[in-house]
C-alpha cells in the first residue's frame, strides 16, 4: 500500500528495499554517529516468516527517508520498533506519522504491547519517546565478541555439549526457558516453533552427560551473529554450564566465518553482564525500550454503553 505522502506498508521487503534501508542506515549512522544496525536486525529482513508484523517505509521523490523496522521475538503480542528518520527530513513529523502507522498495523494484529527502541546515545529519540508519551520499560546493553578477550581453551569434567535442536525437542527446551524466566511452558512452545521456522536462526540444545541442561539460539545476518534465546536450567546455574555454552556457540560461529558477533543483556542483569564480559564481550552502546499504549479497540458489546 502506497499513500498520497510517499508512505509504504508492503507485505515483505523486496532485496531492493532491503538495500535501500541498508544504505539509509548508513546515512543514519555517519551523521549521529552510532549504529542501529542490531536493532534493525537487518540481516534478516528478507527471510521473516509468513505473516510477519510489516515494516513501514516513506519515499520523497524516489529517495528512503524514512523506516520503522518492528520485530516481534518469539511473542506475537509485543512488538519492537525502531524508528529512522533522514537527517535531511528531520522535524517535520514523519517520524510520528510513522509511529501511527506501526501503531495501526500493531491493532490489526492484536499486538498488546509496542516498544519503542531509543539508543541512549540519541538526545532525538529520547526527546522523540518523551513526546509521543511513552512510559519506561527496561534497558539493555548491546555487547560485541572483542576476539582478543576470549579466554584459552580449557579442559573441562563433564563438558557440555550442543547439538543443533529438532521438533522433538520444543518440549524438553520450553520447560527449561520457561523455568530460568519464570514464563508459562505453553507460550515458550509456541515461540520456540515460531522461532526454529526462521532460516536465519539455529537452535541449540546443551547437555551434560546426556541431561538437558540449557538452550541458546545464533540468528545470523549481514555476516553478524546475535547469540539469543539463552538459558540454563535454574538447578543447575552456578556451575560453569552457561559460560560452557556461551563458549561453544562463540567458537562455532567463528569457525562459520561470522565477522561480528553480538548479544544483549538487560541493564540491571548484573549476572548475565559479568559471564558475557568474562567470555569476552564488551559493552558497545545501550538502548532503552520506551512503551507506548496501544489505545484498546472496543469490543461490539462496549459500543453499546459509548456515549
Amino acid at each position: 500500500m502506497v499513500t498520497d505522502d510517499g508512505m509504504m506498508i508492503p507485505d515483505g521487503l523486496s532485496t531492493e528495499q532491503v538495500n535501500q534501508v541498508r544504505a539509509f542506515a548508513s546515512i543514519c549512522k555517519a551523521t549521529d554517529g552510532y549504529s542501529i544496525d542490531a536493532r534493525l536486525d537487518l540481516g534478516t529482513l528478507e527471510t521473516r516468516p509468513e505473516g510477519s508484523i510489516s515494516d513501514v517505509l516513506w519515499y520523497e521523490s524516489g529517495r528512503l527517508v524514512g523506516f520503522a523496522g518492528m520485530n516481534s521475538y518469539g511473542d506475537p503480542s509485543e512488538v519492537e520498533a525502531s524508528i529512522l528518520v533522514h537527517p535531511d527530513a528531520r522535524r517535520r513529523g514523519l517520524g510520528r506519522a510513522m509511529v501511527r502507522a506501526v501503531m495501526g498495523e500493531c491493532r490489526k494484529r492484536r499486538v498488546e504491547r509496542l516498544l519503542l527502541a531509543v539508543p541512549q546515545e540519541s538526545r532525538e529519540g529520547v526527546a522523540f519517546a518523551a513526546a509521543m508519551g511513552t512510559r519506561h520499560s527496561h534497558s539493555e546493553h548491546t555487547m560485541d565478541l572483542d576476539v582478543k578477550r576470549i579466554p584459552p581453551y580449557e579442559t573441562i569434567h563433564d563438558p557440555v555439549e550442543l547439538r543443533p535442536a529438532g521438533a522433538e525437542d520444543v518440549p524438553v527446551m520450553a520447560a527449561i526457558v520457561a523455568s530460568a524466566f519464570a514464563g508459562p511452558v505453553q507460550e515458550e512452545e509456541q515461540a520456540l516453533v515460531r522461532l526454529m521456522k526462521d532460516p536465519t536462526r539455529i537452535t541449540y540444545l546443551a547437555a551434560q552427560d546426556g541431561r538437558p541442561v540449557g538452550v541458546i539460539q545464533s540468528a545470523d545476518g549481514d555476516g553478524r551473529a546475535f547469540i539469543v534465546h539463552f538459558a540454563v536450567r535454574p538447578d543447575m546455574q552456578g556451575q560453569g554450564i552457561g559460560r560452557q555454552m556461551l563458549l561453544a556457540i562463540v567458537r562455532g560461529l567463528q569457525n562459520s566465518g561470522s565477522r561480528w558477533i553480538t548479544i544483549e543483556v538487560e541493564t540491571d542483569n548484573r549476572n548475565a553482564l559479568a559471564l558475557y564480559e568474562r567470555c569476552g564481550f564488551v559493552t558497545v552502546g545501550a538502548t532503552d525500550y520506551e512503551l507506548l499504549e496501544l489505545p484498546r479497540v472496543p469490543t461490539a458489546p462496549e459500543l453499546l454503553f459509548d456515549r
